[in-house]
């Protein structure tokens, strides 16, 4: 569960001057009692680079100045007194790899820097960020912003229409997480629904029996006030985009499609829409 972490698993771009999702683990870090594991994959082809005389030189001096430039960008960890650990990797698919190092860390929370993607490519191809999402065996924080938060506030997305067990579980887990990570980072927790023809309290498993579907109740069951649930009409995407928008949320959190494979309003493409829409930082929960 998110507000337990005890190691945040970062991944490193190498080709990045600025790398957020470090800075990202280090405010959380310096906020809580935590580690950071920092990973990086890098892999290059003999092709581009002839000042190698073999490909076994290439992978040993690219591994090299990748540590080199690795351990430079984890001086700020020192200077905080965070403790962590590196892992560098040599591969062609690094995103696989990440997926499975981060199985292997048994890290509460993976923390990963995101950019824009038109919806071509979104639609097209199988971005990193999608890949995460469906294949990570942790939360993934997905991160664009400077390093410090525009505000206190955090919405949980959660689907009251789909009453099937997989999306009760997911919805579950959402509010879980959610109530934990706000809570560890000190922030002010909203609940948001997009409903098309209306909301279906019996979606809910979280122990508390609900009482007509009230907007009262149903906060209630969330354990929120109900000026912090927020239940509006219309298309999913656009809906929550606004919410968050309106009340200027840091983190979004959100359902992606569970590895078993769910149908409904917040799986699919959607997380990987409003990463693309929103200035919010978006947890995924599979």
């Amino acid at each position: 569960m998110l507000g337990a972490q005890k190691k945040l698993f970062v991944i490193v771009d190498p080709t990045a001057t600025q790398q957020l999702a470090l800075e990202k683990a280090i405010l959380i870090a310096s906020t809580i009692n935590c580690e950071i594991h920092a990973y990086v994959c890098v892999y290059a082809e003999l092709s581009q680079y002839p000042e190698y005389s073999s490909r076994q030189d290439l992978k040993f001096h690219t591994l090299e100045l990748t540590r080199e430039n690795l351990d430079g960008w984890m001086q700020r960890c020192r200077d905080n007194d965070i403790p962590f650990s590196t892992e560098v990797s040599w591969n062609q698919n690094w995103v696989e790899m990440a997926t499975q190092a981060v199985a292997r860390s048994g890290c509460d929370l993976v923390i990963k820097s995101s950019f824009y993607h038109d919806k071509v490519k979104r639609f097209l191809y199988k971005t990193s960020d999608f890949y995460l999402m469906r294949y990570c065996s942790s939360p993934v924080l997905f991160t664009h912003l400077p390093q410090q938060w525009q505000s206190s506030h955090m919405v949980a997305c959660v689907d009251l229409e789909s009453s099937d067990v997989e999306h009760k579980r997911l919805n579950n887990s959402i509010i879980k997480n959610a109530k934990a990570l706000s809570t560890t980072l000190g922030m002010e927790l909203y609940i948001a629904a997009a409903y098309d023809k209306g909301i279906n309290d019996s979606v809910l498993q979280l122990g508390v029996e609900s009482s007509g579907g009230t907007r009262e109740s149903l906060a209630e069951i969330f354990g929120v006030d109900v000026d912090h649930l927020l239940l509006r009409q219309g298309a999913t995407v656009e809906t929550l985009h606004n919410i968050s928008e309106e009340i200027e949320a840091s983190i979004m959190v959100i359902g992606s499609l569970a590895r078993t494979g769910i149908n409904g309003k917040l799986i699919g493409n959607t997380a990987e829409k409003l990463l693309d829409s929103v200035n919010a930082d978006i947890v995924t929960i599979s």
